[in-house]
């Protein structure tokens, strides 16, 4: 029975309408199963796609290029933003976006706590917003993003397992955007997977170019040392500072070095032109020679400065659009394709030689370290240039030496050679010239720029001063002083000369200044001592300065420039010999006197320091004068115009602006003075001589 009832019974009978929901409940579990299996399998995908993408390179760039477009691609959003984070600036960066807003990376930065991404980085903490983001009380509108046009926002922190800070990443959608759990896990994932990435990535481009750098610093000291012409040199520069800054191009700009660094250049702009680039841009045409003053030099050296410092976090945004402002204005590439500039100036001890400019074609803003490493490589360029204008400075100088020397002396070149070596140095001698010789007589030591600004005493003068050797006697510095002062007012007369004799070519030894004019517009140089006399005039207004000039005649062929010169100096000595004031006279006009003035004695020079015998004309001429220097008299110039006079009381004295009464009283004290008699004729011609030739042998002594 109990078999039987068992075998009897059967399972509740089921309908075909719940055999059906139930097939249906199935398929739809198993839909879902299938979808996020998917997605699982999707997403991890994409993250074993990061990981390979993290692990398959160390260049940080490559890596947060194919972050942004996975992110892309695993949200279903339309735009990504990765922002690394400055520790010295305390600033997010734009590391990495879309095509269309790559142009932005490096130049778009925002605070820590600024903005949703600030905000986020602040907080380490994620924030989704799947609508209406731009309400958001911590929503920061930047125009260039174009933010308008999105409604949610998904921000995550990107920081290590010890909770520093990487940076952020941000994805936007342009509709409402429901982002998942999976989508915030995936972006939580990623940017643990890539915190650690972008680290290793930094820290191996850190040591990769700290180790380029070293490598290249030592290739540039090699250059800088190897003694290359300075036009070779800057290009080899350039080439090596391409390499070091990672930039695309590399120009240097040098001080136009025709302006002549005098006292006068030093009130008008300096001029700043190109003399190397790398890559070598053979069109010069589009470079621009720049103006600049002083005032900007010094400014440029202060934004310099600045831009070294640190901590950058508590600089003004003025500060900086300034500084982009000045070096915009010291850019003489004005092309569009560069889109970053960094600058540095040539500076050697306190002279400004110039300017580095690194452009870069893609938007990039650079780190202290840059500026520091750029500064480094600008101080030591400076000082290689330097040592370079110094030695072509020397070799110009006895160039130059060496061609007067054989102008002066004559020399067994030929008259070929003589005129390449002329041209060589821009003067001409197929066409007539002046041997002329300036030597500053009286210079006061408050021009040399490194002189106290108080009046120095000015020294006696001499025509071959020597500087004291003892460096601990004040003597020795005010003659290191003088020299100085010296090099400066002959830069202003050498300057003025060439403005108006342009192709005169100057030999400066101290205080003596030997040079040839070209007398093309004037071939008898009538007119050149006159202009001569109104430049000495205007030295002496303009800085108190005296000059006395020599002059000789024109020379038409090589073999005349020996006798010029040698014009040049006896007028030159015989001028100041003849019209030195006594000190009673105070300050004297400047003296320029050419060969021809010199008259009769021109004549008696030779015989006065050559013949050291004294009569008695010569006893009588001194004891004169040693009685005007004793009672500070006029006795002897009075006989001398006397004779000149012929004995004519009245000429005389209309030449002497005495009256007729005053002549007679000091020509009756002459002759109690003197045992010749002054009356008689016969003794004029000898006294006139020998008052001449006595001037002449007390000048030398």
């Amino acid at each position: 029975m109990s078999f039987k009832a068992s075998t009897n019974h059967q399972l509740p009978p089921c309908s075909p309408a719940d055999s059906e929901q139930s097939l249906e409940q199935l398929q739809t579990e198993n839909s879902e199963l299938r979808n996020e299996i998917e997605m699982r399998t999707q997403e991890n995908t994409l993250l074993n796609e990061v990981i390979s993408t993290v692990g398959s390179t160390l260049r940080l760039d490559e890596v947060l290029r194919h972050l942004v477009d996975t992110v892309v691609r695993a949200t279903s959003c339309q735009i990504a933003f990765i922002y690394l984070y400055d520790k010295d600036k305390e600033q997010l960066v734009l590391a990495s976006t879309n095509e269309q807003h790559r142009h932005l990376v490096g130049k778009l930065t925002m605070g820590v706590g600024e903005g949703i991404a600030g905000w986020v980085a602040l907080h380490r903490k994620p924030v989704f917003l799947t609508d209406e983001a731009l309400d958001d009380p911590r929503f920061c509108y930047f125009p260039e993003l174009e933010e308008e046009k999105f409604q949610s926002i998904m921000t995550v922190p990107i920081i290590t397992k010890t909770r520093h800070l990487i940076g952020v990443i941000t994805v936007q959608a342009i509709a409402p955007h429901e982002f998942t759990e999976q989508h915030r896990l995936f972006i939580t994932n990623t940017a643990s997977l890539v915190a650690s990435a972008i680290e290793n990535a930094q820290l191996y481009e850190n040591t990769q170019r700290k180790l380029s750098t070293l490598t290249t610093l030592s290739v540039l000291s090699q250059t800088i040392s190897s003694g290359l012409y300075l036009d070779d040199m800057l290009r080899s520069l350039a080439t090596l500072t391409v390499q070091i800054m990672e930039v695309d191009l590399c120009v240097i700009m040098l001080m136009d070095q025709a302006r002549e660094r005098d006292l006068e250049s030093s009130r008008q702009a300096r001029r700043l032109t190109v003399r190397a680039s790398s890559p070598n841009l053979n069109d010069r045409a589009q470079f621009h020679a720049i103006d600049i003053d002083r005032t900007t030099l010094e400014r440029l050296r202060e934004l310099n400065e600045a831009n070294l410092a640190k901590d950058s976090s508590h600089s003004s945004l003025e500060p900086e659009r300034e500084n982009e402002y000045t070096l915009e204005r010291l850019n003489p590439l004005k092309d569009n394709q560069y889109r970053a500039l960094i600058s540095a100036p040539l500076i050697a001890g306190t002279e400004q030689l110039g300017l580095i400019n690194c452009y870069s074609s893609k938007g990039r803003r650079y780190s202290p370290e840059d500026q520091t490493l750029l500064t480094t490589i600008a101080n030591q360029a400076a000082m290689a240039i330097k040592n370079s204008y110094l030695v072509n400075q020397l070799a110009q100088k006895n160039l130059v030496k060496g061609f007067f020397d054989d102008l002066m002396q004559g020399t067994s070149d030929s008259e070929d050679s003589l005129r390449q070596r002329a041209h060589f140095l821009g003067c001409d001698l197929t066409r007539p010239h002046a041997a002329v010789m300036v030597e500053i007589t009286h210079v006061d030591a408050r021009w040399d720029e490194a002189a106290s600004t108080q009046k120095q005493a000015r020294p006696e003068r001499n025509r071959n001063p020597q500087p004291p050797t003892n460096a601990d006697n004040p003597s020795y510095a005010q003659g290191i002083s003088l020299q100085a002062a010296y090099k400066r007012m002959g830069g202003i007369v050498r300057r003025r000369i060439q403005d108006n004799y342009s192709g005169s070519v100057f030999y400066e030894h101290e205080n003596l200044i030997t040079c040839i004019l070209p007398l093309s517009k004037d071939p008898s140089g009538s007119r050149l001592k006159t202009w001569l006399k109104d430049l000495a005039l205007q030295m002496r207004n303009e800085y108190d300065v005296f000059l006395s000039i020599g002059i000789g005649n024109t020379c038409q062929y090589i073999n005349d420039y020996r006798r010029g010169f040698a014009e040049a100096n006896e007028a030159l000595q015989m001028g100041q010999n003849l019209q030195e004031p006594k000190p009673a006279e105070g300050k004297k006009a400047p003296i320029v006197t050419h060969f021809n003035d010199l008259g009769v004695y021109r004549y008696l020079y030779k015989i006065a320091h050559m013949d050291d015998l004294r009569d008695v004309y010569q006893d009588q001429i001194a004891h004169i004068d040693s009685y005007d220097r004793r009672k500070n008299t006029d006795l002897l110039d009075t006989l001398e115009t006397y004779l000149e006079c012929a004995g004519n009381l009245t000429k005389t004295s209309e030449k002497l602006f005495v009256h007729r009464n005053t002549l007679i009283q000091r020509l009756e004290r002459l002759q109690s003075l003197c045992d010749i008699d002054l009356q008689e004729r016969s003794n004029w011609l000898t006294l006139q001589v020998a008052i001449k030739v006595y001037k002449l042998r007390s000048s030398g002594e």
